[in-house]
């Protein structure tokens, strides 16, 4: 797992557990500190799709459909970019999302914008 979705991961399993406050960080710091120190051998065996399992079941809480359902009915552009991005981080990465969502957007006003010039 890239560094830059530890803290995604993080804040999903912090919504899925009902944390509001930010001491849930400290009390997650020192139960992976004692993890680290303590429980590590037990984990050595443990596959890496079990690990990964528990991560997206908690990701899986962060997902809006309704939103993404309301989004279809008002903008089916902004669907579409949404659903771009959406797949962009599912099989490639954060930053290919975050790109994709980006780049589709500004394409789209740049073909406009020479639509209008001519």
């Amino acid at each position: 797992m890239k560094l830059v979705a530890g803290p995604f991961s993080r804040s999903a399993v912090n919504f899925n557990a009902g944390c509001k406050t930010a001491v849930s960080n400290i009390v997650m710091a020192l139960a992976v500190m004692v993890t680290l120190l303590v429980l590590t051998p037990l984990f050595h065996y443990t596959p890496l799709v079990v690990l990964s399992s528990i991560i997206v079941s908690a990701m899986l809480g962060l997902i809006d459909y309704n939103a993404a359902i309301h989004l279809w009915h008002v903008d089916k552009f902004d669907f579409l970019v949404c659903m771009s991005a959406y797949f962009g981080v599912v099989f490639a990465s954060v930053e290919i999302g975050l790109v994709i969502a980006v780049r589709i957007p500004i394409y789209v006003i740049l073909i406009n914008q020479n639509d209008n010039c001519k």
